[in-house]
């Protein structure tokens, strides 16, 4: 078995001379009488594994130096050796320093090795989790990036599939098929709204951290526009107020799916017995942000439907369940939130506060 590297630091030479004549057989041991030569073998010597230092020397504490290596070898594990039991010494060398083991001087050979032995494992743990952690990110951005891809290419599919649909009801209108149509296109439409979240969400998170300066009324075209391109919106009355005069910053992509995912849910509720539905937009200014209102006057619903709204639920084959999710998570991670009202029967009111970032884009700009 290959023994493992361990650096011992103490500016009194026979310290060293001891400690190198006690655990060589067992360690590969490699010692320094500065933290500026102990800085050094690090460098030189990726393999060690521990550092072990006197707590008081010429012109540095050990805590100092192990706060001085802590960046650059962030893994290594730091035992502290000292002759004074100075309780506020050890909580520093703890918290600062993030200090594994702090043993008093002269210390003991059995503790010693006991010590060194399960620092050693430590590091060979922490390293473990440290591989397995970027094993798992590498995997989840891989997943992440067949998904897009494979949504955008079933997106693809699905609008081919769609237009067949279309022509087929103009072209073929016998009556023992005209019921089927329907049902095949409201299939097709939730498929794709769910094809479009997951491309949404997934162009979101590539910009996390990345704010933008916001044109309300050119997003919502944009989005009444896509949502043209796939569904019937003649039997909804949308009535848009955007009253903004203060320069809004956030997150343009998470905007674009709170808005486009509330459209379509506002296209689920229309009443059967009315067959249309009437929604008024609102995005005004408000202390710190924006507001934005959506009100409808569709189905609505009653209080158990509503304490339920926005969780995760897909067992229920209902498109906006997944829809409505997204929309609370991606206000969420705007610092923003949501309130909803409803009444059975007579409609449902979203009011929705996403806050300025503009603070936060000036500071940037100026570091």
């Amino acid at each position: 078995m290959n023994k493992q590297y361990i650096l011992y630091v103490d500016d009194e030479e026979p310290n060293l001379v001891a400690f190198r004549a006690i655990f060589r057989r067992e360690f590969n041991v490699l010692t320094a009488t500065s933290a500026e030569e102990g800085r050094q073998k690090l460098d030189d010597n990726p393999e060690i594994k521990v550092v072990i230092s006197d707590y008081l020397m010429k012109g540095i504490t050990g805590i100092e130096f192990f706060e001085s290596i802590l960046e650059k070898h962030p893994y290594i594990i730091r035992i502290i050796l000292t002759g004074f039991a100075d309780q506020t010494a050890m909580l520093d060398s703890i918290n600062k320093a993030r200090v594994y083991r702090f043993l008093s001087k002269p210390w003991n050979e059995y503790d010693l090795r006991q010590t060194i032995l399960s620092a050693i494992e430590l590091y060979d743990a922490r390293r473990d989790i440290a591989k397995h952690q970027k094993d798992i990110e590498t995997s989840y951005i891989d997943l992440n990036q067949f998904v897009h891809k494979a949504s955008n290419e079933m997106r693809s599919t699905l609008v081919s599939m769609h237009g067949i649909v279309r022509l087929a009801k103009l072209e073929n209108p016998a009556p023992e098929l005209m019921s089927y149509w329907p049902i095949l296109e409201k299939g097709i439409l939730q498929i794709d709204l769910q094809l479009r979240n997951i491309i949404e969400q997934y162009e979101a998170n590539q910009k996390i951290g990345t704010l933008n300066q916001v044109d309300f009324e050119q997003l919502l075209n944009r989005c009444l526009k896509a949502l043209e391109g796939f569904q019937d919106l003649s039997n909804i009355t949308i009535k848009s107020v955007i009253r903004t005069v203060e320069p809004f910053y956030n997150d343009q992509f998470r905007i674009q799916l709170v808005l486009s995912n509330l459209l379509n849910y506002v296209g689920e509720q229309i009443n059967p017995d009315k067959g249309t539905i009437n929604l008024d937009i609102e995005i005004i200014d408000a202390p710190g942000g924006v507001l934005i209102l959506f009100t409808d006057d569709g189905m609505g619903m009653d209080n158990e439907e509503l304490e339920g709204l926005f969780e995760l639920i897909i067992s229920k084959g209902n498109s906006q369940d997944i829809s409505l999710y997204l929309v609370k998570q991606a206000i969420e991670n705007m610092q923003g939130t949501v309130e909803v009202t409803s009444i059975a029967g007579e409609g449902t009111s979203f009011n929705i506060f996403i806050p300025n970032k503009k603070k936060e884009i000036h500071a940037n700009s100026t570091h």
